[in-house]
């Protein structure tokens, strides 16, 4: 009996890293080098009344990957795997190009890698993980650098001076002041 409950209980411990894993890879879309110039251009511009934008991308993050989870479940494909074969190819050519490209820029950006030299590393790197099946070894290390990311960003939280009251009505309530949409849009 106790055997049977030690297993159930690493059993849920498995299932729930399972989930994990894949949870901290979404994270990604939301730390990229754009979102990050962006918040903070708009906390350095317009301190905490930009707040309620974090907020509503946060929502329609959930949304958005709340939709793609469903996709997974009925079909079994993941987001690209179902606009391979439910979308013409031009149209999932143009998407898979320009996804390409923003990785090339965000390497431009980061790294100062010109744009054709890093469209090409970034094809490298599709076409490696698509014929040596790498994607695991490669989550995990994303899964690191989104660990190290997050703590990165608690320690931040816990050295900054922050006014918690005027951070919370920030977070709460829309405010466009003069200069701000195109830090909004972005």
């Amino acid at each position: 009996m106790k055997r049977k409950s030690k297993n159930q209980s690493k059993n849920k411990t498995l299932n729930f890293l399972r989930y994990l894993g894949p949870g901290l890879l979404v994270t990604v879309g939301f730390i990229d080098p754009g979102n990050w110039a962006s918040n903070i251009a708009a906390g350095s511009g317009f301190g905490y009344e930009l707040l309620w934008m974090v907020t509503l991308s946060t929502v329609m993050l959930i949304v958005l990957q709340h939709n793609a989870a469903h996709l997974g479940i009925a079909t079994g494909l993941c987001l690209s795997e179902a606009a391979s074969r439910y979308m013409p190819r031009l149209l999932k050519d143009l998407i898979l190009l320009t996804a390409m490209l923003a990785a090339a820029i965000a390497l431009q950006m980061l790294f100062h890698i010109p744009i054709r030299l890093g469209s090409i590393l970034i094809l490298v790197l599709v076409l490696f993980c698509a014929f040596t099946n790498a994607y695991k070894r490669i989550e995990k290390l994303i899964i690191l650098f989104v660990s190290l990311i997050g703590f990165s960003f608690l320690f931040e939280v816990g050295i900054a001076k922050i006014d918690w009251g005027a951070a919370a009505v920030g977070w709460v309530k829309p405010s466009f002041p003069a200069g701000s949409m195109p830090v909004i849009l972005s």
